[in-house]
């Protein structure tokens, strides 16, 4: 790592902002521009050092880090490379330290709903000038139930882990302490496109069409849809999926709008 250390010399890259960089996205997964403050100033050091940062970081670990411009962030994601004592890198192994099972299952679908919610409204254009979407706590649950039979975690404490899961990996912008409120609005932060990538969402809505032509219940079939890696045929078009309420975001900063 010596001819790293050299080019971030040459670059005037500090080994502080560096190992910070690095912390963030080993801990996140995600360096996000428009988070502000800091994660501003650190996401154009790391802009100026990605071939530095991607050399060492998938050198050290299985993952791939990329560089997506709008919005302005850097991910991390498995690399589909296994190594000998490590597990499958597709698990997430700090979901499965941190929450029970029951929000893992949650999680999924949470995420999934998330960005089906964001690609119906990406076509009609209803977001605001940074790219996010503000929806109502109470209509994103029916959409969980309706589209995947899996509603959100049944105890606040549960419920709090899923939606500061969601939060801390650049899904969702909200505020925790607001969500005992059914009326509580939810930002979708555009992230969510590099989170939660197109063959996921084909995946599961495959599995899911095949649960309904087979007339079995939503609920018993979830895990293996959420589950699904690779993009299935479909045996027929499902029902539509209730559509979230819009809510409009008028403020600029990151934070979402609370309800009066």
């Amino acid at each position: 790592m010596h001819e790293v250390e050299s080019r971030l010399n040459a670059k005037g890259i500090r080994r502080e902002d560096f190992r910070a960089i690095c912390g963030i996205l080993l801990t996140k997964g995600l360096l996000s521009r428009s988070e502000g403050g800091d994660s501003l100033r650190l996401y154009d050091v790391a802009a100026r050092c990605e071939a530095e940062l991607t050399d060492y970081l998938t050198f050290a670990f299985p993952i791939i880090l990329i560089n997506t411009l709008r919005p302005p962030h850097f991910r991390l994601i498995p690399s589909h490379h296994r190594d000998v004592g490590l597990d499958d890198p597709d698990e997430d192994l700090e979901t499965r330290r941190e929450i029970k099972q029951s929000v893992v299952q949650a999680l999924a679908a949470a995420l999934l709903a998330l960005r089906m919610l964001y690609d119906e409204q990406l076509v009609d254009k209803k977001m605001d000038a940074a790219g996010r979407i503000g929806v109502r706590l109470t209509e994103l649950t029916l959409f969980m139930n309706t589209t995947f039979g899996i509603g959100l975690p049944a105890t606040k404490a549960d419920q709090r882990a899923l939606f500061m899961k969601l939060k801390k990996h650049g899904a969702i912008d909200v505020r925790i302490d607001a969500l005992a409120d059914e009326d509580a609005v939810i930002v979708i932060r555009p992230e969510i496109l590099t989170l939660v990538l197109d063959q996921n969402v084909r995946a599961a809505q495959a599995v899911f069409e095949v649960a309904q032509s087979a007339g079995l219940p939503g609920e018993e079939n979830t895990p293996s849809a959420l589950d699904a890696a690779e993009p299935q045929p479909s045996s027929g078009k499902a029902d539509e999926p209730k559509s979230a309420q819009i809510i409009s975001l008028e403020r600029t900063d990151r934070s979402a709008p609370s309800h009066t």
